[in-house]
């Protein structure tokens, strides 16, 4: 996949791996995350979908077959998953629900309670993500 934007990090499966290891290195969402279990479905349309499980503060790419009934969905275009992981977002798209309702190019869908339950250790996913453009 290539990037829109040359300030937008390059988004793919791949990319989802570098984030799984910068979990495991994060000292905050080992704490935070320590009882959590969620599943997202990550989705740019045309390019690529990836599953994720988090569990016990670990980020583990699984295969879609394995999503439960009740899962965070998360869909954007390249620009929308530029926009997700921007280190210094315009106003209004300063997180992931604030894009779900700002940006054209960003929604947020499938299970509100596993969203809602799961909102803080998304948002550390979502910073964890930021450091990442950062660092590449």
């Amino acid at each position: 996949m290539t990037s829109t934007n040359n300030t937008s990090p390059v988004i793919s499966d791949l990319w989802f791996t570098h984030l799984a290891n910068a979990v495991q290195a994060d000292g905050e969402i080992q704490v935070i995350g320590k009882y959590s279990d969620f599943w997202i479905d990550a989705v740019s349309p045309g390019n690529w979908r990836v599953a994720l499980n988090f569990r016990d503060a670990t980020l583990v790419l699984t295969p879609w077959k394995d999503l439960p009934g009740d899962h965070i969905v998360i869909s954007a275009t390249q620009a929308g998953w530029g926009q997700v992981f921007d280190p210094q977002p315009k106003p209004q798209h300063h997180d992931l629900l604030a894009l779900a309702k700002n940006s054209p190019d960003v929604t947020v869908g499938g299970s509100d309670v596993e969203l809602v339950r799961n909102l803080r250790v998304l948002a550390r996913l979502v910073d964890l993500g930021k450091a990442l453009h950062v660092q590449h």
